[in-house]
């Protein structure tokens, strides 16, 4: 009888683990739709053997379940990524903790709590998933080569003008060529704040030429 019992929290991981990972799979997300399955599985069988395995042993059981957290931590810290001094996968690395938590709740036979908590992820990862996309309408990523005269800290100048107008610098690449210092760099705003970061860097005499690409 017990067993069926446990049985019944294995599947309750993977119906938990589906859904999170249907909100990742739609979203071409590099934990998807199997991967959270699997996570909240994994988590849920440990926690079910941590029990079964060590009885009424409670300090032992603390010491599986914090090696569980400790492994899903790395998993989860290998999602995270460094590109153009952007940091890629947060979000997959908070989902993967919160999978896992979940998988250990219906490993322990929290079924409620673990219920709760699918939904509540699913809301956060469907419902926020919306709202940024409304954000990022209101928002234009843009990049700029500009050419500068080779005037000492003329870079530096420029980076602080374009700061001093409240917009934030999230790509900034140097190259000296000969005389001619290159700036390519990469800036989000709104699209009159684009527009105004054009205007100043026309009308800036650090500036020889400059090209949105």
């Amino acid at each position: 009888m017990m067993d069926m019992e446990y049985i019944l929290r294995l599947v309750a991981s993977i119906v938990a683990g589906a859904v999170i990972g249907f909100e990742r799979e739609l979203h071409d997300k590099p934990a998807g739709f199997r991967t959270n399955i699997l996570i909240c599985l994994g988590a849920a069988l440990f926690t079910i053997l941590s029990i079964y395995m060590v009885g009424d042993k409670y300090s032992d059981k603390e010491r599986i379940a914090a090696q569980v957290v400790t492994g899903v931590g790395f998993l989860g810290a290998g999602t995270i990524v460094h590109f153009k001094g952007n940091v890629i996968g947060l979000t997959t690395a908070a989902t993967i903790w919160a999978v896992a938590s979940i998988g250990m709740a219906f490993g322990a036979g929290a079924y409620v709590v673990g219920s709760v908590a699918t939904a509540l992820t699913a809301a956060i990862l469907f419902g926020l998933a919306y709202a940024e996309d409304l954000i990022a309408s209101w928002r234009v990523t843009t990049r700029f080569k500009i050419k500068l005269a080779p005037e000492t800290e003329s870079a530096y100048r420029l980076r602080k003008m374009i700061e001093q107008l409240g917009v934030r610098v999230r790509g900034w690449m140097i190259t000296k060529v000969e005389e001619e210092l290159t700036v390519r760099m990469s800036v989000t705003a709104p699209a009159a704040k684009i527009e105004e970061i054009q205007d100043a860097l026309v009308s800036s005499p650090l500036v020889r030429s400059i090209k949105r690409v």
